[in-house]
This record gives C-alpha cells, structure tokens and sequence, in this order.
C-alpha cells in the first residue's frame, strides 16, 4: 500500500484461510515493514499531478519496477514466498463524477519484476460501475473487524465505516488527516508531529476552524471520496496560509477533524436508523499514534456514547496493506471485493486487473 502520506511502501504478509463456501475461517499477519520511499520518488509523486501526460505515463511504468524491487528486498530478508502480490499503486487522481481514479505503479511491471502474480487498479471496476471506488477500507471491516460498530482510518486521508443493521455497511471519506499535520510541520523540518505534542500546546483558532468546516465537501452527504489532490488544492493552502502560530494551526486541524468525525458519526446514525445503547469505533491509520488529535476524537464523540478503541501497533500500521492482501484474495477467488452500499456503484464489484509473473 502506497498512501498519500508518502511515508512509504506498506507491506503486509497475510495467511487466509477460507471455507469452501468462501467464508473467512481465519487470518493472521506474518510478517510485516514499512519502505520508505527515496528523495526523489517523493518529489516525483508529490508533484505529479501538475506534470506532463508523458511524464504520469513514464512515472508509471517506472513506479512499478520501484514497487517490484522493493517487493522482492521484502521477500528476501523474511524468506517467503507468495501465492500472489496484491498492489493499490499511489493514487495521482482520483474523479469518481467524471468516471476514472488513477493510481500509478503498473502491476504488469511489478509482475516482471517479481516473477508473481500480481493484481492491481482495484478501485477502477467500481468507478465504472457508477460508484465513488472508495473507499476499500469497509471490506476489511467487514470481514476482519466485524466487531466494532465504527472502524476509523486516520491515514492521509480520513474515513469512517458503520457496520448498519442487517448486515448492512456504509462507508465514506471525511477529510485531510495525516496529510495536513504533516504539511503544517515538514517547514521547519519534522516528518509529522510527534504523538501530537505541538498541538497540544496550541490554541483553537476559531475563524480558521469555520473555514475549513465551510469548504463545501464537508457538508455533501455521503457516498462521498477523496482525492489527494483536494486535500492539497483545498485543505493544506487554507491552514497554511492562517495568521497564527503553528501551534495552533495543528491543534485547530486536529479539532476540525474531530468534529468533524463526530458529526458525521451522528448524522450517518440518524440517516441509516440506528440505535444502540454504546457502540465501538476501531482507530487505526498513522493518526491513531497522534495522542492529542486522538483526545479530540474521545471528546467529541462523547454525546454519542462511543468508546474509541487503538489496537496493537501493527493493525495501526498495516491495517490497508492488510486490506490490499484481502482484496487480492478475494480477487483470486472470483468473489465481490467492493461494496455498492459503500460507493454507491450499481452492484458490487470483483475488481483488480490480474498480471500473470
């Protein structure tokens, strides 16, 4: 998994064992790391989206032979062997309303480079199909973390899954995460905020909170998805550009985005019917390691008698590369991998483009 905090390449190891009727039986995670991407790969994916439809075209087939190689160091050191390599590629554009999303890294190079079988473009069958194409991250709720009411990924992106009545999931995007702390703090030469410990010493800023909570995606119902590229033309710019210290733009970002949670998390309660006396939310991403902006999240979701819950430190980390081994599973096996009821897409979708090794 490539996201859009360009933090590295996630790389999971999954063993799933499945009935004949394709039920999951189990699952565990073997082995597990995080890449980090070269100087120049993130600038070259940092500032793609306002290249060249040559240089996306060469990005592409080269961030694939990148991914392979460092696919193969990853087999290498732990010594395994995989039925098949399941990529998400590093998405550039993402426009479900104009019918494509591109994520780069070509799985046909990662398969030359490998000798595996490798799946890819996951999101691209569902986006025909009408729907958002994300976000993914509900199937693994549902089938790995059925036991939460509310699964909550704090990656560059955020989004929130409720586990509806009846068996029912919906799912959805609700704003910048990781990728806006990060940009407030890579100035004066931090990868991030560390545990949120500059947040916490900030203020809220109020005339910069309403700002952000007026940009009009925050009050579109849902199904709704991101791209990076909103985040950084939309989000980024407006916390930058405030008149404040930096303090205080990162404590003001991390209560915009739990407010934000929480009001989506009573309005998605209100629009599906349900009513439970408590309920469980799972926090995982790179934000579930952000202790203030994990405080704000408690907080605000409070009134709704939510219990916020942080795993062990590797489903955190590794929970969307787990999702892609998932994904890819499923794929292999001919069975639906992304839900309508989450995108919004005519029916539910087998996707992912096999490459033969």
């Amino acid at each position: 998994m490539s996201g859009s905090s360009l933090d590295g390449l996630d790389l999971a190891f999954c063993e799933f064992r499945f009935a004949e009727s394709g039920a999951l039986n189990e699952w565990r995670l073997v082995a597990s790391d995080t890449l980090s991407f070269s100087e120049p790969w993130k600038k070259i994916l940092a500032e793609l989206p306002a290249g060249s439809a040559f240089q996306l075209a060469e990005a592409h087939a080269a961030f694939g032979e990148y991914v392979g190689d460092l696919v193969n160091a990853f087999l290498e050191e732990h010594q395994l062997t995989p039925d098949f390599i399941a990529s998400h590629g590093h998405t550039i554009f993402h426009y479900p309303d104009k019918r494509f999303t591109t994520q780069i890294g070509d799985g046909a190079a990662i398969a030359a480079r490998t000798g595996r079988v490798v799946i890819d473009n996951f999101r691209a069958q569902d986006v025909a199909l009408g729907g958002q194409g994300a976000p993914l991250a509900p199937l693994a709720d549902r089938v790995l973390f059925s036991d939460y009411d509310f699964c909550l990924n704090l990656g560059g992106i955020a989004n929130l899954t409720l586990k509806a009545d009846g068996g029912r999931y919906v799912a959805y995007d609700l704003g910048g995460a990781n990728q806006v702390l990060n940009a407030l703090v890579q100035p004066i030469g931090l990868a991030y905020d560390d545990k949120g410990r500059l947040a916490a010493r900030g203020s809220l800023n109020a005339p910069l909170k309403a700002k952000a909570d007026a940009l009009p995606f925050f009050s579109q119902p849902y199904p709704k998805s991101l791209g990076n590229d909103w985040v950084r033309r939309e989000l980024i710019p407006l916390f930058l550009a405030a008149d404040c210290p930096l303090e205080d733009k990162l404590h003001t970002a991390c209560v915009q985005l739990a407010e934000q949670i929480s009001s989506h998390l009573a309005q998605t309660l209100e629009r599906e019917g349900v009513q439970r006396s408590n309920y469980k939310l799972l926090a995982t991403g790179g934000g579930a390691m952000n202790d203030f902006l994990m405080d704000c999240i408690q907080k605000s979701c409070a009134p709704q008698k939510v219990e916020v819950v942080v795993p062990d430190a590797r489903i955190i980390s590794f929970k969307e590369a787990i999702l892609m081994a998932l994904l890819g599973a499923l794929r292999m096996m001919g069975k639906p991998n992304c839900m309508a009821s989450v995108t919004g897409a005519t029916r539910d979708a087998v996707g992912g483009a096999v490459h033969l090794g």
